[in-house]
């Protein structure tokens, strides 16, 4: 576990119209991160520092990761001074101004629509293809994380990159303080587990991120908290414009807008 680390200065208590003050949650499996991540992160930091945004980061290695995500969403949620909850995935690649864009949008919850880091080595070359390279098809045919929404009459409207969705995956989503506020009351409370007990001493631990079934069907962790978020009456973002790279077995990049496009879907 470690415990935040805070950027010189850091003022603390947070106020209506306070400046933007992010916590960013740094789960990992067993304290590994991606050499590529790192660097994204460091880069993050240098712009934030830059542009005179106050941050803090805390992690926690675990491999319960429902169980670590709602301990970063309460711990944000007990210290009032932050304005933001910044979940970032230690093995994503992202541009110095990904997280900026983020965060300028005010948006309750988004994130950036980002490739799987697994491909279906069965998909077809086809005649639609020709004349994209080998990363063009991959970042066409690829899944992304992410489904946009729709409004009756099947249409929607990307503007500036962003697009209102059904849900958005949390390697690198953003939370604004009101919209997890608006959860408290509708989601389940519990103890804190031991492990986190005592960087939880009011004792609260709500079930932000843990799962639920909708129609039948089992719902990750990601998409059970943007289903909490749209009952309440909240709206759930995603930026599709952006070039992520997801690192697993192999480097799998993406912009999902593009993707779109090279599969006949074009925004309006």
């Amino acid at each position: 576990m470690t415990q935040p680390d805070p950027t010189p200065g850091a003022a603390p208590g947070a106020q209506p119209n306070a400046p933007l003050n992010v916590l960013i949650a740094l789960p990992t499996y067993d304290n590994s991160v991606h050499f590529d991540f790192a660097m994204a992160l460091a880069r993050l930091m240098e712009t934030f520092k830059e542009r005179g945004v106050r941050f803090e980061y805390i992690h926690t290695a675990s491999s319960h990761i429902i169980r670590a995500r709602n301990f970063f969403a309460n711990y944000f949620l007990s210290h009032p001074e932050y304005t933001h909850v910044l979940f970032l995935d230690t093995d994503m690649d992202f541009s110095r101004e990904a997280v900026p864009r983020l965060i300028a949008g005010n948006k309750p919850v988004a994130g950036i629509a980002c490739p799987y880091r697994f491909f279906d080595m069965d998909k077809q070359i086809t005649s639609e293809d020709v004349g994209l390279s080998l990363r063009e098809w991959q970042e066409k045919t690829v899944d992304y994380n992410t489904a946009i929404r729709a409004d009756e009459q099947g249409s929607s409207t990307v503007s500036n990159g962003w697009v209102e969705v059904n849900h958005i995956g949390t390697g690198i989503f953003l939370i604004r303080r009101d919209a997890l506020e608006a959860l408290v009351p509708v989601t389940q409370r519990y103890r804190p587990p031991a492990q986190y007990a005592p960087y939880l001493p009011d004792g609260n631990f709500y079930a932000f991120f843990d799962t639920v079934g909708e129609k039948g069907v089992y719902l990750s962790e990601d998409l059970s908290f943007c289903q909490r978020v749209r009952g309440v009456g909240m709206s759930v973002w995603a930026l599709i414009d952006e070039k992520i790279v997801h690192h697993g077995t192999s480097a799998i990049s993406g912009t999902f807008l593009r993707s779109l496009e090279r599969r006949g879907h074009t925004g309006k």
